[in-house]
């Protein structure tokens, strides 16, 4: 990597690595590292998926008292999964720094999303041993926040009525009920409105083509607004 790109990076990093060269090896995949692998990536890999489990652990055990065992490692194995890793990768860009063999390259290696996790972990290795778990910290919950947010009310499921209900009955041991509020427009395109309730409470509103789409809807909104709220 040229100095400038470094620079580059680092701004994106929010921090300024004292040696550069462990950069520079978190983002050199092993098919341009010799047959070997040695100069890859691969051991900060090992140290960075250590490091960023031990981050999402401590921030769901943190902000999520209630949760049970099973629903923290439900959470947490969908946070740093590939999928969510690779998001990591690309919101910060490391599809630029990477740096994979011409034939990998020629292959779109750089936007592959095995290489791009590898590549996120790799970087938080680094990060923490240049620089430490605090920034590493940092980091792994700036670039992982999309995935936090979606795994904290259960988006990837998509059942966003039980996830309200594990929330409310984890916080305050209420299960929400719902009421269609109104229905509008003509009898072939009708457009229902519901509410999800706790007590006499509005957690949230919803609409939807049908009941079931507008309960759904109305706990979606109920969760983000829980997830908002201090």
């Amino acid at each position: 990597m040229e100095s400038e790109s470094i620079k580059k990076l680092e701004a994106r990093l929010g921090l300024k690595f004292k040696d550069r060269a462990i950069l520079r090896q978190a983002l050199t995949h092993r098919s341009a590292a010799g047959e070997s692998g040695a100069g890859s990536n691969e051991r900060l890999e090992f140290l960075g998926d250590a490091v960023v489990g031990l981050v999402i652990a401590e921030h769901l055990y943190d902000k999520y008292p209630a949760y049970s065992e099973g629903s923290l490692a439900k959470s947490k194995s969908y946070i740093v999964s590939e999928p969510a890793l690779a998001a990591a990768a690309l919101s910060l860009g490391l599809d630029e720094f990477i740096h994979v063999s011409p034939a990998e390259g020629a292959a779109g290696g750089r936007r592959r999303r095995s290489i791009l996790a590898d590549a996120f972990e790799a970087v938080i290795g680094a990060v923490s041993i240049d620089s430490g778990i605090r920034s590493a910290r940092r980091i792994v919950r700036a670039a992982l926040a999309e995935a936090i947010r979606e795994s904290a009310i259960d988006e990837h499921r998509g059942d966003y009525k039980s996830a309200l209900q594990e929330r409310t009955q984890a916080t305050s041991r209420v299960t929400p009920v719902y009421q269609i509020v109104r229905e509008e427009g003509r009898d072939h395109e009708k457009v229902f409105v519901a509410q999800a309730m706790a007590g006499i409470e509005v957690l949230g509103e919803g609409t939807g083509k049908s009941k079931k789409e507008a309960e759904q809807a109305a706990a979606l909104n109920a969760l983000h607004a829980l997830q908002d709220s201090p």
